[in-house]
């Protein structure tokens, strides 16, 4: 009890920091016009619609900085806060921020934050759970994950990582297959890691990107000698690319994988869905312990973005030496709109 006390003073001291430095700094600078002109807060609603949240509705607060007196050729740094409550009487808080520092952008911080109180669905594990299989369960989750890059090149970034994320299930269907308490983390539990994360980003934007690609390898170690009720390792690797089709069209592609070794709870298995990837399909309908997603779509550069995309991922077997054939993809497609500030 201890040592998990003593890890999350740390990372919420650590998060809670870097917006305090930040926001200080900007009060500072705004004395100075020059560097002010890039200061802005920007409150929006947030509304949307995935199968796992029915409707969802909420407020935002992004705060986005850049010095550039200090440091003309630096990123711009954000800060974003949300709260969202869903027609499924979920609720989700959210924080994050991504926060540029020292000369010539030498560190990123990078750091989220997430309380969640979320009626679910749990279909069981692997690539084929039927539709019907689904059962009812209510978990109360927080979560925490930091990570500290360091510049090796001009384009190549590596760094520490720090995750924690307790979770409770507070609520089972007496019938159901979490009830027994059988399958890992049906009881709840904490899950504490640490790893590193490697990237080569040569995006124009982080948010609005036109041109260039991010292709990021990043592996957890999960122990309880550190804390967690669960050891397992976690290994993901994400590659996206843009080009300029025409100067209003630009051509997005992604390829993610995810592979899990050891017993890791149901909830942090390798999933796909939601609105992170492949959406149209329920969070977690599929999970298993490894994963593949290709994506690709047009989008529109500038305030409104425009999204038509072709997705298709897959689930294997874990456990079960699943092939990777032809029968084991989804396919999703779709498009919407995305407005930046």
């Amino acid at each position: 009890m201890i040592k998990r006390t003593f890890l999350i003073s740390i990372v919420v001291f650590c998060v809670l920091l870097s917006p305090l430095v930040e926001w200080a700094r900007a009060e500072e600078s705004a004395k100075d016009t020059t560097r002010a002109q890039r200061l802005g807060v920007y409150p929006f609603p947030i509304v949307y619609y995935t199968p796992e949240t029915g409707v969802a509705i909420g407020a935002a607060a992004l705060y986005l900085y850049r010095d550039s007196l200090a440091r003309p050729l630096s990123r711009t740094s954000d800060f974003t806060f949300d709260m969202t409550y869903t027609l499924k009487k979920q609720i989700i808080a959210e924080g994050s921020t991504d926060y540029y520092f020292f000369g010539n952008d030498e560190y990123r911080l990078l750091a989220n934050t997430a309380f969640k109180i979320f009626p679910n669905k749990f279909y069981g594990i692997g690539n084929n759970v039927p539709a019907d299989s689904a059962e009812s369960y209510t978990s109360r989750s927080f979560l925490i994950q930091i990570v500290l890059y360091k510049k090796i090149q001009s384009k190549l970034n590596l760094g520490p990582l720090l995750r924690y994320e307790s979770t409770s299930i507070v609520e089972t269907d007496p019938s159901g297959a979490l009830a027994p308490g059988i399958i890992p983390g049906s009881k709840g539990g904490f899950v504490s890691g640490l790893g590193f994360s490697l990237n080569w980003d040569s995006r124009d934007n982080a948010q609005a990107t036109q041109s260039g690609g991010l292709y990021q390898v990043t592996s957890i170690f999960n122990r309880r000698g550190i804390g967690s009720n669960f050891s397992y390792n976690d290994f993901q690797v994400d590659a996206r690319h843009f080009y300029e089709l025409i100067p209003t069209q630009i051509l997005a592609m992604q390829a993610a994988a995810e592979i899990i070794g050891g017993t890791a709870p149901f909830q942090n298995l390798a999933r796909f869905g939601g609105e992170n990837l492949v959406r149209g399909y329920f969070d977690g309908q599929y999970r298993d312990n490894t994963s593949l997603v290709f994506s690709s779509g047009i989008q529109n550069p500038g305030l409104v973005e425009n999204r038509r995309c072709c997705v298709c991922g897959n689930r294997p077997s874990g456990g079960e030496g699943g092939e990777w054939g032809v029968n084991e993809f989804k396919l999703a497609g779709g498009g919407g709109h995305q407005i930046y500030p």
